[in-house]
Protein backbone atom coordinates (compact mmCIF):
# COMPACT_ATOMS: atom_id res chain seq x y z
CA UNK A 1 0.00 0.00 0.00
CA UNK A 2 1.28 3.45 -0.87
CA UNK A 3 1.60 6.36 1.60
CA UNK A 4 -1.61 7.87 0.21
CA UNK A 5 -3.50 4.70 1.10
CA UNK A 6 -3.86 3.38 -2.45
CA UNK A 7 -2.59 -0.01 -3.61
CA UNK A 8 0.07 -0.40 -6.35
CA UNK A 9 -1.29 -1.27 -9.75
CA UNK A 10 -1.35 -5.10 -10.03
CA UNK A 11 0.07 -5.07 -13.57
CA UNK A 12 3.06 -3.00 -12.47
CA UNK A 13 3.74 -5.41 -9.56
CA UNK A 14 3.52 -8.38 -11.91
CA UNK A 15 5.87 -6.71 -14.38
CA UNK A 16 8.51 -5.96 -11.72
CA UNK A 17 8.44 -9.54 -10.44
CA UNK A 18 8.64 -10.86 -13.98
CA UNK A 19 11.68 -8.69 -14.66
CA UNK A 20 13.37 -9.92 -11.50
CA UNK A 21 12.78 -13.54 -12.45
CA UNK A 22 13.92 -12.88 -16.00
CA UNK A 23 17.14 -11.31 -14.74
CA UNK A 24 17.81 -14.26 -12.45
CA UNK A 25 17.17 -16.77 -15.22
CA UNK A 26 19.40 -14.83 -17.60
CA UNK A 27 22.26 -14.76 -15.09
CA UNK A 28 21.91 -18.50 -14.45
CA UNK A 29 21.79 -19.27 -18.16
CA UNK A 30 24.86 -17.10 -18.78
CA UNK A 31 26.84 -18.87 -16.05
CA UNK A 32 25.76 -22.30 -17.29
CA UNK A 33 26.63 -21.38 -20.86
CA UNK A 34 30.06 -20.11 -19.82
CA UNK A 35 30.76 -23.36 -17.93
CA UNK A 36 29.60 -25.47 -20.85
CA UNK A 37 31.79 -23.46 -23.22
CA UNK A 38 34.89 -23.86 -21.02
CA UNK A 39 37.49 -25.92 -22.94
CA UNK A 40 38.40 -29.18 -21.23
CA UNK A 41 41.79 -30.73 -20.49
CA UNK A 42 41.84 -34.53 -20.23
CA UNK A 43 44.67 -36.04 -18.19
CA UNK A 44 45.38 -39.76 -17.86
CA UNK A 45 46.81 -41.36 -14.74
CA UNK A 46 47.88 -44.62 -13.13
CA UNK A 47 48.39 -43.16 -9.66
CA UNK A 48 47.40 -44.87 -6.45
CA UNK A 49 43.80 -44.14 -5.39
CA UNK A 50 45.00 -41.70 -2.72
CA UNK A 51 47.28 -39.76 -5.06
CA UNK A 52 44.58 -39.77 -7.75
CA UNK A 53 42.16 -37.99 -5.41
CA UNK A 54 44.69 -35.22 -4.78
CA UNK A 55 45.50 -34.95 -8.49
CA UNK A 56 41.81 -34.54 -9.32
CA UNK A 57 40.99 -32.05 -6.56
CA UNK A 58 44.04 -29.82 -7.04
CA UNK A 59 43.76 -29.91 -10.84
CA UNK A 60 40.06 -29.01 -10.89
CA UNK A 61 40.79 -25.89 -8.89
CA UNK A 62 43.98 -24.95 -10.76
CA UNK A 63 42.53 -25.43 -14.24
CA UNK A 64 39.38 -23.52 -13.30
CA UNK A 65 41.61 -20.55 -12.47
CA UNK A 66 42.92 -20.55 -16.06
CA UNK A 67 39.54 -21.15 -17.70
CA UNK A 68 39.71 -24.88 -18.32
CA UNK A 69 37.60 -27.80 -17.18
CA UNK A 70 39.63 -30.74 -15.83
CA UNK A 71 38.82 -34.33 -16.81
CA UNK A 72 40.69 -37.33 -15.35
CA UNK A 73 40.82 -40.81 -16.88
CA UNK A 74 42.60 -43.93 -15.60
CA UNK A 75 44.80 -46.07 -17.85
CA UNK A 76 47.50 -48.72 -17.29
CA UNK A 77 50.78 -47.01 -16.44
CA UNK A 78 52.79 -47.35 -19.66
CA UNK A 79 49.73 -46.91 -21.86
CA UNK A 80 48.86 -43.78 -19.90
CA UNK A 81 52.23 -42.23 -20.68
CA UNK A 82 52.14 -43.26 -24.33
CA UNK A 83 48.62 -41.86 -24.76
CA UNK A 84 49.74 -38.52 -23.35
CA UNK A 85 52.93 -38.46 -25.43
CA UNK A 86 50.96 -39.29 -28.59
CA UNK A 87 48.46 -36.52 -27.88
CA UNK A 88 45.52 -38.91 -27.47
CA UNK A 89 44.94 -37.18 -24.13
CA UNK A 90 46.12 -33.73 -23.08
CA UNK A 91 48.43 -34.67 -20.24
CA UNK A 92 49.72 -37.18 -17.72
CA UNK A 93 50.05 -37.17 -13.96
CA UNK A 94 51.29 -37.51 -11.43
CA UNK A 95 54.85 -38.45 -12.37
CA UNK A 96 58.40 -37.93 -11.19
CA UNK A 97 60.38 -35.07 -12.65
CA UNK A 98 62.53 -35.45 -15.75
CA UNK A 99 60.35 -37.62 -18.00
CA UNK A 100 60.43 -35.06 -20.83
CA UNK A 101 63.82 -36.46 -21.89
CA UNK A 102 62.19 -39.80 -22.69
CA UNK A 103 58.73 -38.56 -23.70
CA UNK A 104 59.62 -35.61 -25.90
CA UNK A 105 56.05 -34.38 -26.41
CA UNK A 106 55.39 -33.97 -22.70
CA UNK A 107 56.21 -30.77 -20.84
CA UNK A 108 56.58 -30.87 -17.07
CA UNK A 109 54.58 -28.34 -15.07
CA UNK A 110 57.30 -27.13 -12.70
CA UNK A 111 55.16 -26.77 -9.58
CA UNK A 112 55.02 -29.75 -7.21
CA UNK A 113 51.63 -31.36 -6.54
CA UNK A 114 52.63 -33.72 -3.71
CA UNK A 115 55.67 -35.53 -2.35
CA UNK A 116 55.71 -39.33 -2.43
CA UNK A 117 57.87 -41.95 -0.71
CA UNK A 118 58.77 -44.95 -2.86
CA UNK A 119 59.44 -47.91 -0.58
CA UNK A 120 59.96 -51.66 -0.44
CA UNK A 121 57.38 -53.84 1.32
CA UNK A 122 58.33 -57.18 2.92
CA UNK A 123 56.75 -59.91 5.00
CA UNK A 124 57.23 -60.31 8.74
CA UNK A 125 59.51 -61.34 10.30
CA UNK A 126 61.61 -58.91 8.32
CA UNK A 127 65.11 -60.22 7.65
CA UNK A 128 65.95 -57.83 4.83
CA UNK A 129 67.55 -54.41 4.88
CA UNK A 130 67.29 -51.48 2.47
CA UNK A 131 69.84 -49.28 4.23
CA UNK A 132 71.84 -49.01 1.01
CA UNK A 133 68.84 -47.81 -0.97
CA UNK A 134 68.65 -49.25 -4.50
CA UNK A 135 71.79 -51.33 -4.09
CA UNK A 136 70.03 -53.20 -1.30
CA UNK A 137 67.64 -54.73 -3.85
CA UNK A 138 70.26 -56.61 -5.87
CA UNK A 139 70.18 -59.97 -4.00
CA UNK A 140 66.39 -60.17 -3.96
CA UNK A 141 63.32 -61.08 -5.98
CA UNK A 142 61.37 -57.89 -6.51
CA UNK A 143 58.25 -56.78 -8.33
CA UNK A 144 56.68 -53.48 -9.32
CA UNK A 145 54.02 -52.15 -11.68
CA UNK A 146 54.87 -51.92 -15.38
CA UNK A 147 55.52 -48.32 -16.39
CA UNK A 148 56.55 -47.00 -12.97
CA UNK A 149 59.60 -45.09 -14.15
CA UNK A 150 61.25 -44.61 -10.76
CA UNK A 151 61.62 -48.38 -10.36
CA UNK A 152 62.44 -49.03 -14.01
CA UNK A 153 65.32 -46.56 -13.71
CA UNK A 154 66.73 -47.81 -10.40
CA UNK A 155 65.66 -51.36 -9.57
CA UNK A 156 66.41 -53.42 -12.67
CA UNK A 157 69.64 -54.91 -11.25
CA UNK A 158 67.79 -57.00 -8.68
CA UNK A 159 68.30 -60.78 -8.86
CA UNK A 160 64.79 -61.35 -10.21
CA UNK A 161 62.57 -58.56 -11.53
CA UNK A 162 58.87 -59.10 -12.17
CA UNK A 163 56.56 -56.47 -13.61
CA UNK A 164 52.85 -56.68 -12.89
CA UNK A 165 49.72 -54.89 -14.08
CA UNK A 166 48.30 -53.68 -10.78
CA UNK A 167 48.96 -53.22 -7.05
CA UNK A 168 46.72 -56.06 -5.84
CA UNK A 169 48.74 -58.53 -7.93
CA UNK A 170 51.92 -57.05 -6.49
CA UNK A 171 50.95 -57.64 -2.86
CA UNK A 172 49.38 -61.03 -3.50
CA UNK A 173 52.73 -62.17 -4.92
CA UNK A 174 54.48 -60.91 -1.81
CA UNK A 175 51.95 -62.52 0.52
CA UNK A 176 52.36 -65.89 -1.23
CA UNK A 177 56.19 -65.72 -1.01
CA UNK A 178 56.66 -65.51 -4.78
CA UNK A 179 58.80 -62.38 -4.33
CA UNK A 180 60.91 -60.95 -1.50
CA UNK A 181 60.03 -57.28 -1.97
CA UNK A 182 57.12 -55.36 -3.46
CA UNK A 183 57.98 -51.84 -4.61
CA UNK A 184 55.23 -49.24 -4.29
CA UNK A 185 54.42 -45.93 -2.59
CA UNK A 186 54.35 -45.95 1.19
CA UNK A 187 50.91 -44.39 1.62
CA UNK A 188 49.26 -46.33 -1.20
CA UNK A 189 50.80 -49.62 -0.08
CA UNK A 190 49.89 -49.25 3.57
CA UNK A 191 46.29 -48.41 2.67
CA UNK A 192 46.06 -51.39 0.31
CA UNK A 193 47.59 -53.79 2.85
CA UNK A 194 44.93 -52.76 5.36
CA UNK A 195 42.14 -53.26 2.82
CA UNK A 196 43.46 -56.68 1.86
CA UNK A 197 43.94 -57.72 5.49
CA UNK A 198 47.61 -58.54 5.00
CA UNK A 199 48.84 -57.70 8.49
CA UNK A 200 52.11 -59.55 7.96
CA UNK A 201 53.27 -57.11 5.27
CA UNK A 202 55.10 -53.92 6.27
CA UNK A 203 56.95 -51.04 4.62
CA UNK A 204 60.70 -51.07 5.17
CA UNK A 205 62.69 -48.12 6.45
CA UNK A 206 64.24 -46.00 5.11
CA UNK A 207 62.36 -45.20 1.92
CA UNK A 208 64.12 -45.96 -1.35
CA UNK A 209 63.42 -42.45 -2.63
CA UNK A 210 61.33 -39.42 -1.61
CA UNK A 211 60.34 -37.37 -4.64
CA UNK A 212 58.09 -34.54 -5.76
CA UNK A 213 55.34 -35.49 -8.21
CA UNK A 214 54.36 -33.35 -11.19
CA UNK A 215 51.76 -32.98 -13.89
CA UNK A 216 52.81 -33.12 -17.56
CA UNK A 217 50.99 -31.51 -20.47
CA UNK A 218 51.32 -32.37 -24.15
CA UNK A 219 53.30 -29.76 -26.07
CA UNK A 220 50.16 -28.68 -27.95
CA UNK A 221 49.23 -27.04 -24.62
CA UNK A 222 52.66 -25.50 -24.10
CA UNK A 223 51.22 -22.03 -23.51
CA UNK A 224 49.14 -23.34 -20.62
CA UNK A 225 52.16 -24.61 -18.67
CA UNK A 226 53.30 -21.26 -17.17
CA UNK A 227 49.69 -20.26 -16.51
CA UNK A 228 48.98 -23.50 -14.69
CA UNK A 229 52.21 -23.21 -12.71
CA UNK A 230 51.19 -19.70 -11.65
CA UNK A 231 47.73 -20.94 -10.62
CA UNK A 232 49.34 -23.64 -8.47
CA UNK A 233 51.65 -21.09 -6.84
CA UNK A 234 48.67 -18.89 -6.03
CA UNK A 235 46.86 -21.87 -4.49
CA UNK A 236 49.89 -22.57 -2.31
CA UNK A 237 50.18 -18.94 -1.26
CA UNK A 238 46.50 -18.56 -0.31
CA UNK A 239 46.35 -21.93 1.47
CA UNK A 240 44.03 -23.68 -0.99
CA UNK A 241 46.63 -26.29 -1.95
CA UNK A 242 47.39 -27.11 1.68
CA UNK A 243 43.73 -27.42 2.60
CA UNK A 244 43.09 -29.84 -0.26
CA UNK A 245 46.05 -32.02 0.76
CA UNK A 246 44.99 -31.96 4.40
CA UNK A 247 41.45 -33.03 3.45
CA UNK A 248 42.95 -36.27 2.08
CA UNK A 249 45.31 -36.79 5.01
CA UNK A 250 48.48 -35.47 3.36
CA UNK A 251 50.87 -33.24 5.28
Amino acid sequence: MRVDGSSPHPFRTFTMKSLQWASLLLATATATSALAAMPSITVSTNNTPEDRKVLAAVSREAFKKIGREFVLVSLPSERSLQSADNGDVDGEGLRVAGLSDQYRNLIQVPERYISVSFVAFARKPVKLSVNQSWASLKPHRIAFITGWKMFEANAMEARVVTKVNGPEQLFLMLDSDRIDLALYTRRGGEDLVRKLGMSSIVALEPSLKDVDMHLYLHRKHELLVPRLAQALREMKNDGTHGRILASFGFN
